[in-house]
């Protein structure tokens, strides 16, 4: 994975740029846009008639040739809350040569991925898109690396939790709809599973690997859907101390929301639905983990990933036993080497807040011994 250090013009816009035109002209109708948002509204919905004949070409001719495709080895399921670390195991795990991904560009436009015109275009298009690192927490990003797949998975089915990141009001009925499957048809659950597999599968050919990899944090909340699909899946359960996700989570919000949305939320309710999102999520997991085969779940602690990040990748191949740890070990120690001068945003947090994170997440500060971390900075109102 070379890291590119060269400087590029930089714009910002909501993946929906590569959904179907079904889709985005639905959003009107579905949730709320601010008059000061329909300029990019505008914008989204030209890029996608530029895109509309390249999308429906492989749709037509090229998708087929995946669907309904068996995927032989069981995929494995990196999960947790988005502020956890599952982007620093991601990448770790991804250096692994057999492991295939889901990358940025095929997340952003997952149905122009195998047509050579297309794919010129739209990936050209998607370097400008994206920044050189994220705004909430400066890791690299490239059009090739790995990206979680939510965004994809709403370019056809509108089942998808990361509408929030465009309707950030919507977040309590976006997961009671795309991560709990309630008030969904059963044909549209149907559709969702179907290109959830479609996905893998050109993944696993456009990254050239063998073992699907998945960081995809809604499936935390969604393990008894994963394994409708996939019975053997293997996942990874990564936690952090909730006081530092509950302030990561909220400086990534504030710092990558304004980009992407297309009606605006105040502070203090955008606090509360981080604060029951993770509730929910955290709890829907440990109810569901159950369904998991023995063997087939571990958990680990960001804070251990962070202190010794092959001991850490050790335990993961050998606990669900994933073969091939010795060979990919040269390209894990490459990865760590190149990313140990990464430094992560410092938080501070008022009294009283944390008083509330506390309470709310009490359940798991207890559960994993969690402590207030020394680093964070208190203020006093």
């Amino acid at each position: 994975m070379t890291r590119s250090t060269k400087k590029k013009i930089e714009v910002l816009m909501p993946p929906a740029v590569g959904y179907s035109l079904r889709i985005l002209f639905s959003f009107p109708f579905t949730y709320t846009i601010s008059i000061r948002y329909i300029p990019r509204m505008i914008v989204l919905g030209l890029i996608n008639l530029i895109n509309f004949p390249f999308r429906i070409y492989e749709q037509l001719f090229i998708n087929p040739r995946y669907s309904g495709r068996p995927v032989a080895e069981p995929p494995v399921f990196i999960i947790g809350h988005w502020r956890s670390g599952t982007t620093h195991l991601h990448n770790l795990l991804s250096m692994d040569p057999q492991m295939g991904y889901v990358t940025t560009y095929q997340g952003v436009f997952p149905d122009t991925i195998f047509n050579k015109a297309g794919k010129f275009l739209f990936k050209n298009f998607t370097r400008l898109l994206i920044p050189r690192t994220r705004k909430g927490d400066n890791v690299i990003l490239d059009t090739d690396y790995p990206q979680e797949e939510e965004f994809a998975l709403g370019d056809k089915v509108p089942v998808c939790f990361y509408y929030f990141w465009l309707f950030p009001r919507r977040i309590e009925a976006l997961y009671k709809k795309a991560i709990q499957f309630e008030k969904i048809s059963n044909g549209q659950k149907i559709r969702w599973i179907s290109n959830y597999k479609l996905l893998v599968n050109k993944a696993l050919r456009n990254s050239n690997g063998k073992i699907f990899l998945s960081k995809n944090p809604p499936n935390t909340g969604r393990i008894t859907a994963i394994l409708e699909m996939f019975p053997e899946a293997k996942f990874i359960f990564i936690h952090r101390n909730p006081v530092e996700v509950f302030l990561s989570t909220r400086h990534f919000f504030n710092t990558m929301m304004p980009n992407l949305q297309l009606h605006s939320i105040d502070q203090g309710e955008l606090d509360e639905q981080i604060l029951q999102t993770y509730k929910k999520l955290i709890n829907d997991y440990h109810v569901q983990k159950q369904n998991i085969p023995e063997g087939n779940l571990t958990e680990i602690r960001f804070e251990d990933l962070e202190q010794n990040p092959l001991k850490i990748a050790n335990k993961i191949y050998r606990e669900l036993q994933i073969p091939g740890f010795s060979s990919a070990l040269p390209y894990f120690e490459k990865y760590i080497e190149e990313t140990s001068h990464y430094k992560k945003n410092k938080h501070k947090i008022s009294e009283s807040l944390l008083d509330k994170v506390l309470k709310e997440w009490s359940f798991m500060m207890n559960k994993y011994n969690y402590k207030i971390p020394e680093t964070i900075e208190v203020t006093h109102e």
